[in-house]
């Protein structure tokens, strides 16, 4: 997720139109990649980037969207009228997975049914969007929790955020855990002493608020190809951010434990979960909690071995300090020495550490994030290196390689907690890279490499999607790496590109990378779907920080149209010219040309008090009988009857409603995040329902006809006090409707 936006105005302005990626990538000499390359789309569906276009404005603060973020994620999920917590939750969670796996559906209903086909894939395979340094379109896919590759194959090993483990074959991506509980991955290692042990920790450890929780560890003892679940009841309703394996046994491993959603309340997890570092001694079976987590501290957020004495440990903690073991785990040290000392919840300082220790040369360490430094202020990220096992850090220069546009002052934003990467070339001390948010203003960023030892540093995000998350080494050829961020994976045969000594090495744009993105990689984050009544073959969707998208009518590409992170996405039933979206908060918007163009779409606020309570996609719908009519839901209800007029700052929303929830500016009584509105459904003559974050469901029969409609609360005795999902009415009987809600089991009545 990125926090933010871009200032295209420089970057797109060159562009006169797109340039389909062509097939003639340099994919390298890499067997993994499918015949041809990866696929690109029949350009005569693929829209078009205007002169000057570029994304709408989105206001934002980083740390207040993440935090929103993560309230209405983690506390829909666990509010209700009794409250569950989040062991609890995940227990139901899994529960249910498993209860699935057990009962398939094989067959459809007896009886008359609408639906008696079975599902078909449709994407998006990949996603297309503007690269943010050419304008060229970019295959993208979605958020990468880890990746590894296997050094004696070169097999490439991926494990998306919320898509669960995927491997690359002859013919493009295959799933390979979709039959596991939990398809929310953190990390991946592979044991270097056989390289066919593989483990993969699931919960995404990237602390952002729809960041998941998972269910312990998983084991592969055939290359990737088979998975099965091997660490019991530990780990349930936890992240792992980080997993290594002794160098010289395959079935000594460690963990790092940390909570497995981003956000501001802490629920202490049970025994067998706690957050810490945690040692196992035969394949993952049975685990022994070795450094705990601090009192009131989040949890272990990166550990490190070294690779020629497995009895030295680092570790590092959300908040907190670097530690050091030098017995396998039995004490532990800090190892602050010549970093900042002073940490609080607030900065949610995050080390990311990296070692390098090459056979018969000394080992070399780096670490990096922002921080508060000794005398309370706020620094931007930066790196140390140490040369003495972490006896001392100095801090490195944060020199460009060719001035300003390469410096990694800054790697990684304000939110370093959510993207923070330092890795270091196994076999070269001197090659470390630093990886985090991208820089909109120069098209560039978020990736760098010094090959001096950090004294110079290079940049090689040009064209990326924002926000990195992982990079894995072929140690059997550590030129060969792989990077993984927001927007899914890349690899490169030659470091990223900008090598010493090429003419290119001061070039930003000289940056190679190759998407390997799409080819069968399907792990977009929706928020929403949408068909399309009068063009059946474009679908829509809205999607975690990959835009508003839609679908290609002659293939299974998709197309991010407008950027941001993707809300609900209407659309007009008799004509798909209308296209209505919204980003995060109160930001609705309209397009009036199907998705022919990148970025047409414009702001359709007049009206709105943009300072409303709101939960952080809000719920909007469209009258189907009368599509230039649309309601908008804050705290209370605002509608348009003009949805379609000339200009889209003609548009114009009048409120409909008193405040139709509880009142409540912060958790509501329910353990829901805020009193806000949640869902509206529309059907039946001129009703309309509304129900909110608090549980609260109403309807008004002339709400679509009146200027002062009448709104009366139903249900108070007989539904659960949960937040509301979504509502659906009978277009033909008001009466009849169907109300969805969040939450688990355990919180309804």
């Amino acid at each position: 997720m990125s926090l933010r936006r871009p200032t295209w105005g420089r970057i797109l302005a060159l562009s006169t139109g797109l340039m389909l990626l062509s097939q003639s990538l340099t994919y390298g000499a890499n067997p993994n990649f499918p015949p041809g390359g990866f696929p690109t789309p029949h350009p005569g569906d693929t829209p078009i980037l205007q002169p000057g276009a570029h994304p709408l404005r989105v206001d934002e603060e980083a740390a207040q969207r993440l935090l929103a973020l993560d309230l209405r994620d983690t506390q829909n999920r666990l509010a209700g009228d009794v409250l569950v917590n989040p062991d609890e939750a995940a227990t139901l969670r899994v529960a249910a997975a498993q209860f699935a796996t057990l009962h398939p559906q094989h067959t459809a209903p007896s009886g008359p049914t609408t639906f008696n086909s079975p599902w078909t894939a449709i994407g998006p395979n990949p996603i297309l969007q503007p690269g943010r340094g050419s304008g060229s379109l970019i295959p993208v896919s979605g958020r990468i929790g880890a990746l590894a590759i296997r050094p004696s194959t070169g097999d490439w090993i991926l494990a998306a955020a919320q898509g669960g483990i995927w491997m690359l074959g002859p013919t493009g991506w295959v799933p390979k855990t979709d039959n596991l509980p939990s398809l929310s991955m953190g990390a991946l290692a592979i044991a270097p002493s056989n390289d066919a042990i593989i483990y993969a920790g699931t919960g995404e450890g990237a602390l952002s608020g729809d960041s998941y929780f998972g269910n312990g560890v998983i084991k592969s003892t055939d290359g990737g190809q088979t998975w099965s679940h091997v660490s019991g009841n530990y780990f349930v309703s936890v992240s792992i951010s980080r997993l290594i394996v002794d160098p010289t046994n395959a079935n000594h491993l460690f963990v790092a434990v940390l909570r497995g959603r981003g956000g501001a309340r802490r629920v202490s997890p049970p025994v067998n979960s706690q957050f810490g570092i945690w040692e196992s001694k035969n394949g993952g079976t049975s685990w022994k909690l070795i450094k705990k987590a601090p009192t009131g501290n989040l949890g272990a957020t990166d550990l490190e071995i070294d690779p020629q004495n497995p009895q030295i440990l680092y570790a590092s903690f959300w908040g907190d300090n670097i530690y050091k073991s030098t017995d396998g785990g039995k004490h532990w040290n800090t190892a602050m020495n010549g970093l900042p000392t002073l940490h609080n919840a607030a900065n949610l300082t995050r080390w990311s550490i990296g070692i390098s220790h090459p056979l018969g040369h000394s080992p070399v360490l780096y670490v990096g994030s922002d921080v508060i430094d000794d005398a309370g202020n706020y620094q931007q990220s930066a790196l140390w290196r140490s040369d003495d096992q972490a006896g001392s850090w100095q801090p490195l220069p944060t020199t460009g390689f060719n001035g300003p546009n390469d410096s990694v002052k800054d790697y990684c934003g304000q939110q370093c907690y959510y993207d923070n990467v330092i890795e270091v070339d196994p076999n070269n001390t001197n090659v470390v890279y630093a990886a985090g948010q991208f820089n909109y203003g120069i098209g560039s960023g978020g990736i760098f490499r010094s090959d001096d030892g950090g004294q110079h540093w290079k940049n090689l995000g040009f064209d990326q999607h924002p926000d990195f998350h992982a990079l894995a080494f072929d140690t059997s050829n550590p030129d060969n790496i792989l990077i993984g961020s927001d927007g899914g994976a890349w690899f490169s045969p030659d470091r990223g590109g900008r090598l010493p000594g090429h003419s290119d090495e001061g070039n930003i744009s000289a940056a190679d990378w190759s998407s390997v993105n799409g080819s069968g990689l399907q792990i977009t984050q929706f928020t929403s779907i949408s068909t399309n009544p009068t063009f059946t073959a474009r679908f829509w969707g809205g999607s975690q920080d990959n835009g508003t998208e839609r679908k290609s009518a002659s293939s299974n590409t998709w197309f991010d149209l407008y950027s941001g992170d993707g809300g609900q996405v209407l659309v007009d039933p008799t004509d798909f010219h209308y296209v209505y979206g919204t980003y995060f908060g109160v930001s609705p918007y309209r397009s009036t040309d199907g998705g022919s163009f990148f970025f047409s779409n414009e702001y359709i606020r007049g009206g709105i008090n943009l300072n409303d309570r709101s939960d952080f996609y809000i719920p909007w719908v469209m009258n189907q009988d009368n599509p230039n009519q649309l309601f908008l839901g804050t705290y209370r209800v605002y509608r348009t009857n003009n949805a379609k007029a000339p200009k889209a700052s003609s548009v114009h929303w009048d409120v409909i409603s008193p405040d139709l929830t509880g009142g409540c500016t912060g958790t509501a009584p329910n353990g829901a995040r805020t009193c806000a509105l949640s869902a509206i459904g529309i059907g039946g003559g001129t009703a309309v329902y509304a129900g909110s974050l608090d549980g609260k469901l109403w309807l008004s029969t002339d709400a679509q006809t009146s200027s002062s409609p009448t709104w009366t609360q139903v249900g108070k005795r007989d539904l659960p006090n949960r937040p509301i999902a979504r509502i659906v009415v009978d277009r033909s009987n008001y009466r009849i409707a169907y109300v969805a809600y969040n939450g688990f089991n355990m919180a309804t009545p």
